[in-house]
C-alpha cells in the first residue's frame, strides 16, 4: 500500500525550530494520511456481525484531500477499508521514516468506533493509541505539530440537547507526548453522526478552514467547528428515539505553538 520511500524528496533544507517562535514553521513538508473505512468484515472479532456501511465517507475524503492539497499537503497516502494489520504496518512506515524536511503530519481516521478509545479496523477492533504512540519518540518528528481528526462514534448515547434562549542551537528536551492535536468527532461515551453528504464534523472542519485560515490559527478554527456541528446540525429521522438529535465535537491537544495554514502558492 505504502511507496518505498514516499517522505524522500530533494532539497536540503528542513523547517526550522525555534522556541521562542510564537507560531510553527510550516515552510517544510506537510501530509495528510486518511484512513478511509467504508465497509468492514464479518469476523470473529465483530462477533461475526458485520458492521455497517459507511455510506457518505468518500465525501469527507473529498472534502479533505481538495482542503489540505490547498494548504500544500501531500495527499497520496489514502488508505480504504485497511485491516488492522495493515494500519500499524503503514502508519509505522510513515511515522520512522526521516522526517527532518516535514513541518506537519494529519491522520484522518474515518470509521465506526466506541467507548474507551477503541476503532474500528476492517477486521477488528482496536485502539486509537495503538494508532498514537506510533508517532511518538520519533526523533525526527519532535517539535513538529502531529494533527489527528477521528470521525467515529465514542458510545451509543444520543444527545438530546439542552434548550435556551436566544531558533537556538542548544539542546533542549521536550515531552514525548507534546505537539499533538485529537479532534474527536463527538464526546464519550455518544453517538456521531453522518449522511451520504459526509460527516457533521469533518464536512464543518472543511468549510471553516477554508474560510479563516488566513485570519485564525486552528485552534481558533476549531472552536468554530465546535459551534457549527453543535448549532446547526440536528438529526431529522422517522424515528422519535433518533431525531433531534445533536452532537458535541470535542478536543485535546499538546501543542507548544499555534498553527496557521497557508494556501500554497500555484
Amino acid at each position: 500500500f505504502f511507496s518505498s520511500n514516499p517522505f524522500d524528496v530533494p532539497g536540503d533544507e528542513g523547517p526550522k525550530f525555534n522556541k521562542d517562535s510564537l507560531y510553527y514553521d510550516m515552510s517544510g513538508d506537510k501530509y495528510l494520511v486518511i484512513l478511509n473505512h467504508h465497509e468492514f468484515q464479518s469476523t470473529r472479532y465483530f462477533r461475526f456481525r458485520k458492521p455497517s456501511t459507511r455510506n457518505g465517507t468518500d465525501n469527507d475524503v473529498k472534502s479533505l484531500t481538495e482542503v489540505f492539497k490547498h494548504f500544500g499537503f501531500d495527499t497520496s497516502n489514502v488508505f480504504r477499508n485497511l485491516v488492522y494489520e495493515d494500519i500499524i504496518k503503514n502508519l509505522t512506515a510513515i511515522a520512522t521514516q526521516d522526517h527532518s524536511k516535514t513541518s506537519c503530519i494529519c491522520v484522518a481516521i474515518l470509521t465506526h468506533g466506541d467507548k474507551g478509545g477503541e476503532l474500528h479496523a476492517a477486521d477488528r477492533p482496536y485502539l486509537l493509541s495503538d494508532v498514537m504512540n506510533i508517532f511518538e519518540k520519533q526523533p525526527s518528528l519532535v517539535n513538529k505539530p502531529k494533527l489527528f481528526f477521528v470521525q467515529a462514534c465514542r458510545g451509543a448515547n444520543a444527545d438530546d440537547g439542552m434548550t435556551v434562549q436566544l531558533d537556538s542551537e542548544n539542546v533542549m528536551t521536550v515531552p514525548s507526548h507534546a505537539d499533538f492535536l485529537l479532534l474527536c468527532s463527538t464526546v464519550e461515551d455518544y453517538l456521531s453522526y453522518r449522511d451520504i453528504n459526509g460527516s457533521w464534523m469533518i464536512q464543518a472542519l472543511c468549510q471553516v478552514i477554508s474560510e479563516n485560515y488566513e485570519d485564525l490559527d486552528l485552534l481558533h478554527m476549531i472552536t468554530l467547528v465546535n459551534r457549527k456541528v453543535a448549532y446547526e446540525r440536528v438529526t431529522y429521522t422517522r424515528d422519535a428515539k433518533t431525531h433531534n438529535k445533536k452532537q458535541m465535537p470535542e478536543t485535546r491537544f499538546t501543542l507548544t505553538k499555534l498553527l496557521k495554514f497557508s494556501a500554497e502558492s500555484q
